[in-house]
């Protein structure tokens, strides 16, 4: 834990520079690769966990900006396999707030629901093609009263690609959060990577999303990975920051730390 604490308090201090160079040599050296979306990085992928399986993870989220700071500690994210090619999805974290003026908040943050289809899917050419339409409500909670979290529900809908360019993965994602006029946005992003050895998967990550009434424009970069510890659990590590100086709506530093577990509910046969 104190290495991966380490890591995170040193990519807080990273300049955009330094990342980037970082990410130019990492992909330079690049293996075959097997870069996904999905956590610990922002956007997604066409990836589903298969007919019968689970996928649930559980983390810890950091975002810090000038004067706030704000935690998702746990973040539960569960996600099942209907059938090779569609995924179920329900996700919702636990929120803490701290302000430099303000006595710090917290509580249940909104729930996030969705339906994965990847409607293509080539393996002759790599590529691979899904929707993900999700919809963020909040919960019967007290966290709208004291302003915890926003009132209204959105409804996200992207497509994400995969392909294989040479030796690399390529994940592009472009979506639109459908909403009232304050939260309407669009977002997108790209995911590549590489594996490192055949338990380390490293990844960097592009991801920008824009109000569409100009309200807040997230425009970030990360670096991240997954390593994996055993046939069912994986550790997911991610820690990034904003392109631009830090301010209300660009965050300084965000990082995401947690652990994936993989099993099925089928039995295999003998």
């Amino acid at each position: 834990m104190r290495i991966f604490s380490g890591l995170l308090s040193f990519l807080a201090e990273f300049g955009a520079s330094s990342l980037a160079l970082f990410l130019a040599m990492l992909f330079a050296f690049a293996l075959p690769a097997a870069a996904q979306g999905g956590p610990p990085f922002i956007g997604d992928d066409p990836g589903t966990p298969g007919d019968g399986n689970w996928e649930i993870n559980v983390a810890t989220y950091a975002e810090r900006h000038p004067t706030e700071r704000i935690y998702n500690a746990p973040i539960l994210d569960m996600n099942y396999g209907l059938g090779p090619r569609i995924q179920l999805k329900y996700q919702v974290p636990y929120l803490v707030d701290g302000a430099d003026d303000d006595p710090s908040r917290s509580g249940l943050g909104k729930s996030l629901a969705g339906v994965k289809w990847r409607f293509y899917d080539s393996d002759e050419e790599g590529l691979q093609i899904s929707t993900y339409p999700q919809l963020e409500f909040n919960n019967p909670t007290s966290s709208l009263e004291r302003g915890l979290v926003d009132y209204g529900t959105r409804f996200y809908l992207p497509i994400e690609l995969t392909k294989k360019v040479g030796p690399f993965v390529v994940n592009p994602e472009i979506g639109y959060w459908f909403a009232n006029k304050a939260g309407a946005a669009w977002a997108a992003g790209i995911v590549v990577g590489r594996d490192v050895t055949k338990k380390l998967e490293l990844d960097g990550e592009i991801y920008n999303t824009a109000n569409t009434d100009g309200s807040n424009h997230w425009n970030t970069f990360d670096g991240g990975g997954r390593y994996k510890l055993g046939e069912h659990f994986l550790l997911l590590f991610m820690a990034g920051r904003s392109f631009r100086a830090p301010s209300s709506s660009q965050p300084q530093f965000f990082g995401y730390l947690g652990m994936q577990f993989l099993f099925s509910m089928k039995h295999k046969k003998p």
